[in-house]
Order: C-alpha cells, then structure tokens, then sequence
C-alpha cells in the first residue's frame, strides 16, 4: 500500500492556497517520490508475475508432457483438459480467455510470452499469434489498472478523516 500526501499545490488548477515557490516544490517533489514510488509499486507486480509464468506447465507436467508429445491437430491440441486448465488459469492467454478483471500486466505478460515463444521457437515474432482479437481488451485492461493501483494507494488525509 502506498500512502499519498495531499499534493494540490503541486498545481494552480488544485491549489488551496496562495502557492509559492516553497510550497510549489515541495509538493512537485512530494509527487515526483510517490509517482516513483507507484512505479516500483508495478514493477514489483511484473517481478511476481513473471516468476509466476507458464506455472501450470509445471505443476500439471506429466499431463503438459503428454499433450505436447502427442500428436494432435491445433484444433485437438486446444481442446485438451491439460491446455484448457492452461488457458483459464494462466491470465496472459488474453485471445483464449481473457479475465474480465484483465489488466496491463496481464498484457505485457501476453506480449513478453508470444515474443520471447515466438522468437525462440521460430526466429520471428509472427504478428498473428500476438494481435489480441478484441480490441476492447485494451480498453478494460487500462482501466482495471486504473483500479488496482486506485485500491494500492491511500491520501493520508483520508486516513486521518476516517479515524475520526
């Protein structure tokens, strides 16, 4: 969780009171540290999903191993049970079955998965594999980020009003 400072006068726009140079740094500086701060905030959760990726793969192997050595068509590869608990356990599978809970991370997952898959298997990053099919995954992804980094972070002065 992330504890915000009231920052208005870091802008004329929200300024409650006459600004200074002062008070306009400091709370310039105030936002600088805790946009940084957000940005670790992030980055720690990319660290973790990262970590994460493809777990199913090894927790479900032997069932992992027996879909992919066994020949199958695409259409028949799909739609095993190994493959199908794959897709709906793993979030970065956005064209196969996106949450609706899907966010940023969710897709820098999916890009990172389908370039480096890509890349390692093929030599190319093939455009086909990683175009998401609905173009309002974007859209719900941005704001469900929104939400999640709204839910980490708090304005003191919030927590100070609530206690009362």
């Amino acid at each position: 969780m992330i504890f915000l400072k009231n920052t208005k006068n870091a802008d004329s726009r929200t300024a409650d009171e006459t600004l200074t140079k002062e008070n306009l740094r400091e709370s310039t500086e105030t936002h600088i540290r805790e946009v940084d701060a957000c940005m670790d905030l992030m980055a720690d959760e990319l660290y973790k999903i990262g970590g994460n990726h493809d777990w199913t793969k090894v927790e479900y192997f032997d069932e992992f191993a027996e879909n992919v050595l066994t020949p199958h068509t695409n259409e028949e590869f799909i739609n095993q049970h190994w493959y199908q608990n794959h897709v709906s356990e793993e979030r970065h599978h956005l064209n196969a079955n996106c949450p609706l809970d899907v966010n940023l991370f969710d897709v820098l997952e999916m890009i990172a998965d389908c370039v480096v898959a890509g890349k390692g298997r093929t030599g190319k990053v093939t455009p086909a594999y990683i175009k998401l099919q609905d173009p309002f995954i974007l859209e719900r992804a941005f704001w469900n980020t929104v939400k999640w980094l709204d839910n980490n972070t708090v304005l003191e002065d919030d927590l100070v009003n609530n206690s009362k």
